[in-house]
Formats: C-alpha cells, sequence, structure tokens
C-alpha cells in the first residue's frame, strides 16, 4: 500500500514539473529564440584549383571528330578503381595515344580554364647505370600549350610554335572551356619501344607564359587504347627490340614515329655513363627476292637477315654472333643463300674464333641452314678468309692453334664447295706449304 502512494506521488511531481517549466520573459513578452547562424554552418571558400585528373580510354571513340563536343567521349572522370591522380581535380582529361595521332579531350575549369600545359613520352632509351645525359634524354619528352588560340610545341629554345597539320577545337561554358586536338604522329617525341604500349602524361594549368619544369615524380602512365605500332615494317622493328632484349647487354635502342624506318642505338664510351655515344641505321635494306619471297638486311643489334613473303614478315635470322653484316648473296638450288664470316678481332689464350655459315630462304618463305661446319679445327694463331665472286666456293687459310707450336706451324686451307647429293655445303681441307698473304679487301661503298 506503502509502494503505491509513493509512485503516484511521484507521476504527480513529474507531472507538475513539466507543466511549470519557466519560459524566458523581456517585460513579460517571450523572447524568441535565436536560428542558427548562417554564416557558421556555410562552408570556406575553396581557393580555385589548378588540377587536372588524366585518364586513358579503353577505346578510341569510332569516327572521333575534333568538334569540341565531347559527348562521344563518355566521362572524362578518372575510373575511382584506378586511383588515378590527382584527387579532387575540377578538370579532367582523357589521353589516347595511336598511330594516327594522340587524341586529346578535357574539361577545363577553375585555374585551367584559360589551358594547360601537356607534356607525354617515353622512358628514354639510354643504358642502365645512366648519369649525365639530360639532353639525349629530352628527346623523349614533347610539351605542349593547349588554349583559345589553339596548340603550340615548346621547341628546344623554349619559344612556342604552332604544330603542322594538328587540330584543335574548343567550346565554352560558364564553368569551363572544353577542348578536343589530335596532335599528329610528327609531333611524337622518340619512342623507346616497339610497339609501344603507352605513354606518360603530365598537365599542369597554364597560368603562367612561359613553360614549366617537368616534375619526374609527377608523371602519370597512360595505356594506349591497344599497342601503337608504325609501318612499314611494324613487325621486323618488334622482332629487332626481342632480339636485342636476348642479349646479355642490350643497347638502348630509339626510333622517331616520325622515320620509324630508321632505329638508333646508344650506348656508354666505356666505363663513362656520363655521357652516350649514338648511330643510326636503317631498319631494313632490301637485298634480292625469289618469286614472292624477299629478303633484306638488319642490323641495328646483330647482322641479321630479315624474310618476307608476300608482303608479311617472316623472321630475322641471325647470321652472326660476331662480324660484320653478310658477305654476300646468291640464288642456288631455288633457294637464296646467305653467306656470314665471323672473326674475332683480338687474339686471346685459346686462339681467334673464325667461321662461316649458310642460311637458305626457299621459295615458300621456309629457312634452313645448308652448311656442314665440321671441320676438326676449333680456335686459330693466324687466319683469314677467301672466297670466289659467285660463292662457288668459301673458306679460310691459316695456323690452327693446335699446330701453332710445331718447330714449323703448318698452316691449311680449308674450302667449301655446294654439294648436289647433300643439298649444302661440304668442306675440304688441305695442307699449305706456305701461308700466302692475304688479298686486300676492297674498300666500302660510301
Amino acid at each position: 500500500m506503502t509502494r503505491c502512494v509513493v509512485l503516484a506521488t511521484s507521476l504527480a511531481a513529474l507531472s507538475a514539473s513539466c507543466a511549470s517549466a519557466p519560459t524566458a520573459q523581456n517585460n513579460g513578452k517571450p523572447v524568441p529564440s535565436p536560428e542558427p547562424s548562417a554564416v557558421a554552418s556555410a562552408p570556406a571558400p575553396r581557393e580555385p584549383s589548378p588540377l587536372v585528373s588524366v585518364r586513358a580510354p579503353d577505346k578510341l571513340p569510332a569516327n572521333v571528330l575534333i568538334d569540341g563536343n565531347l559527348a562521344e567521349w563518355g566521362s572524362l572522370l578518372p575510373p575511382p578503381e584506378g586511383n588515378q591522380p590527382p584527387a579532387g581535380a575540377p578538370s579532367h582529361l582523357a589521353f589516347a595515344l595511336t598511330k594516327d595521332g594522340a587524341f586529346v579531350a578535357a574539361e577545363l575549369a577553375e585555374l585551367s580554364k584559360d589551358g594547360i600545359w601537356l607534356a607525354f613520352g617515353f622512358p628514354p632509351s639510354t643504358p642502365a647505370s645512366s648519369s649525365g645525359v639530360e639532353a639525349h634524354e629530352a628527346r623523349f619528352v614533347r610539351m605542349f600549350r593547349l588554349d583559345k588560340s589553339g596548340l603550340f610545341q615548346v621547341s628546344e629554345s623554349g619559344a612556342l610554335v604552332p604544330v603542322p597539320h594538328s587540330v584543335t577545337t574548343m567550346a565554352f561554358t560558364p564553368r569551363a572551356m572544353t577542348i578536343e586536338a589530335r596532335i599528329p604522329v610528327a609531333a611524337y617525341p622518340r619512342a623507346s619501344a616497339a610497339p609501344i604500349p603507352g605513354a606518360r602524361v603530365q598537365v599542369i594549368a597554364a597560368t603562367t607564359s612561359t613553360p614549366p619544369k617537368i616534375d619526374g615524380a609527377k608523371w602519370i602512365d597512360v595505356t594506349a587504347p591497344e599497342p601503337v605500332a608504325f609501318e612499314p615494317h611494324a613487325e621486323l622493328r618488334a622482332a629487332v627490340y626481342r632480339q636485342n632484349l636476348a642479349e646479355r647487354k642490350p643497347l638502348g635502342l630509339s626510333y622517331s614515329p616520325a622515320d620509324p624506318g630508321h632505329i638508333e642505338t646508344v650506348r656508354h664510351p666505356g666505363k663513362d655513363t656520363s655521357s652516350v655515344v649514338t648511330s643510326e641505321s636503317p631498319l631494313y635494306v632490301p637485298q634480292r627476292t625469289l618469286g614472292d619471297v624477299e629478303i633484306g638486311y638488319t642490323s641495328a643489334v646483330l647482322p641479321s637477315v630479315a624474310v618476307f613473303k608476300g608482303g608479311a614478315f617472316v623472321d630475322v635470322i641471325d647470321v652472326a654472333d660476331i662480324g660484320e653484316e653478310p658477305m654476300g648473296i646468291v640464288e642456288r638450288n631455288k633457294q637464296i643463300h646467305v653467306f656470314s664470316y665471323s672473326q674475332t678481332n683480338e687474339l686471346d689464350a685459346a686462339g681467334f674464333q673464325a667461321g662461316w655459315s649458310v642460311v637458305a630462304v626457299a621459295e615458300d618463305g621456309s629457312i634452313s641452314y645448308p652448311f656442314n661446319a665440321e671441320t676438326g679445327v676449333g680456335r686459330w694463331e693466324k687466319v683469314y678468309e677467301i672466297h670466289s665472286d659467285k660463292f662457288d666456293w668459301f673458306g679460310m687459310r691459316g695456323v690452327p692453334r693446335e699446330y701453332a707450336d710445331e718447330e714449323t706451324p703448318r698452316a691449311i686451307e680449308i674450302l667449301w664447295r655446294f654439294d648436289k647429293q647433300f643439298g649444302g655445303y661440304m668442306p675440304t681441307t688441305r695442307p699449305l706449304t706456305t701461308l700466302p698473304p692475304p688479298k686486300p679487301k676492297p674498300g666500302k661503298k660510301p
């Protein structure tokens, strides 16, 4: 009974306290409650941003039209899973590297609204452990200014020059400027891969009239919609690059996409890594045809023969690990025969290495080696090559290493001739009473 009274008293007290809550008064009138401050709740104004995001489209829009309308490109925003910097950029750019030119689509706002500096390039071809080769590496980057006046390239002197055959259009909205552009292949920097998988891109708001310095830590890797290869001889060029990578000490290789018919090699002079030595050679020099089969020389990495059938690339064959380009070519036994001779330039403790090789290419494009190299001679104390003008015979004269220590060193002559029954070249060896001096070699044609 007591518990019930206490409960009733508590409820009554609670009801009274709620009913008697005091109201703020000002001279007997209610004081209105203060409203939340509009200044306190609004975000602080943000400084205009120079940031531009960069993305690589999965594919180039079909029949892309450079007209300033970016609808065909879809969203220019980088994919969220890509985590492509810079985050929170108000401006966006898509970059597509192709064999027909580099296509750019951009929506530029805030500090980029008046234009951008666009740099793209490829890793330089400098050999490993390089330093002090900035001038060489600069050839693998191009910088452009893209604004309402069009597309301009930064020359070596830093001046802005128009880009011939480029196409640029733009449109304007209250918020941004949209730009579409095509950078021609002639304006590409040097390339160091074949095919080219993509490019390195850097975009900077054009807030100054002078070109900015490229920050090597801010490159953005952009994959091409498909590997970029340049004709003629794109497959041969790729094969030469694979050939180079298989070497124990690969050379630095590069080429100009505007002149893909030449390849430049680069190396350090000896142990000096503060400079490089470059040389350029044709990618391919045609030599002989048989039906629809064509062969020619390619020697950027190793003296080699390239084979084509019906205009399509078949293979590239190393014809000499050491030495010069092939010695000659003849047509024999319904095949094209390529003759090569290799010899080390210096005598070591084991003697000179020297030898011939023959590569045969048939009418169907098949490749064989109709040559018996077994002579019983390993190294030479003295040696030089001999051959007839038509390569009816070819061989070597010299003193084998195993005969060099005799009281009278014995000289020998090894000759190869074509054996129809064997279907190739077989050697014969005969002793020489004396070793005639080698005939002077004719000078190379310039």
